[in-house]
């Protein structure tokens, strides 16, 4: 991958501040001898990192797309195999106990909340901006 393709990707999806979190939470569980809990909060950041390169993989070809019809079987096809792709992966962790799937969720919601607060947070710098 080209560098400035993955430094526009890690930027695109906050996922060194979604990293760093992770690791430190991870970190605290493991301190505090919850190493299965520890495992799911690392699993659950690499599956939201795998969600949003898909997610960014998608985008490029439907940028690509020379039809619309295409764009939009894509775009389906995209969806439903990263909702697939999530539910195998997560019914995976249950085999490590239900602390880890839990963990895991939190991982990928760490993520989610942290890329939605950081969008909150251009559009509300953008707003005052404009006036």
């Amino acid at each position: 991958m080209n560098n400035s393709l993955t430094s526009e990707f890690m930027r695109l999806f906050r996922l060194c501040s979604t990293l760093g979190l992770c690791g430190v939470a991870a970190g605290v569980l493991a301190g505090l001898g919850l190493v299965a809990a520890a495992l799911g909060v690392l699993i659950g950041c690499a599956l939201f990192t795998l969600n949003c390169f898909f997610l960014y993989e998608a985008g490029h070809s439907l940028i690509k797309a020379s039809s619309k019809g295409r764009g939009g079987v894509i775009a389906a096809l995209s969806s439903l195999g990263r909702f697939l792709f999530l539910a195998v992966a997560l019914a995976l962790v249950t085999r490590m106990g239900h602390s880890a799937l839990f963990a895991a969720c939190g991982g990928i919601f760490v993520g989610q909340v942290n890329l939605h607060l950081g969008y909150l947070r251009q559009r509300r710098i953008a707003r005052c901006s404009i006036t």
